[in-house]
């Protein structure tokens, strides 16, 4: 009976330490950009099948035990986290708040992306990180955080 109790208060406690995660420009909770694809795969619930790049040198993969985050790996490293809902941002942005707070939070370091109007840019100060919020009719839709040049892309493969 002690054998079964043990696992079950790890995951229970897993799970209320993984709400007070907060989004930043590395990442979230374990889910940091440097993170090794083998570490997480096995750990935090493990990771779904993964969308490999054609060259395979990049991976996207879905955390099992919380859905709403998905993960970009380069040659099995994180380089990138997605948040589609259910954690904010070390700012206290949320996936639904307006356009407004966005502007109140970062002031003048958040900018549209030259590419994509539904992209907002967050100027962290990180010359390698950074925070991109998808926004969609003036509200977050997502947000994902990490390097910056896997920020540029849709899918988050070069």
């Amino acid at each position: 009976m002690k054998w079964l109790i043990l696992p079950l208060a790890m995951m229970l406690a897993g799970g209320a330490q993984a709400k007070s995660w907060q989004i930043r420009p590395d990442g979230l909770g374990p889910y940091k950009v440097g993170a090794r694809y083998e570490n997480l795969g096995k750990t935090f619930g493990g990771l779904g099948p993964a969308t490999l790049s054609e060259d395979k040198s990049c991976r996207v993969a879905r955390s099992l035990r919380y859905p709403n985050i998905e993960v970009t790996f380069v040659r099995k490293i994180v380089a990138r986290v997605d948040v589609a809902g259910g954690y904010s941002t070390d700012r206290g942005v949320h996936v639904g708040d307006g356009l407004a707070k966005l502007q109140r939070v970062y002031g003048e370091a958040v900018k549209p992306h030259p590419q994509h109007a539904d992209w907002l840019m967050a100027d962290t100060g990180d010359r390698e990180l950074s925070i991109r919020y998808i926004m969609r009719e003036g509200r977050v839709a997502a947000i994902h955080a990490g390097k910056r040049e896997q920020l540029q892309t849709v899918g988050g493969c070069s």
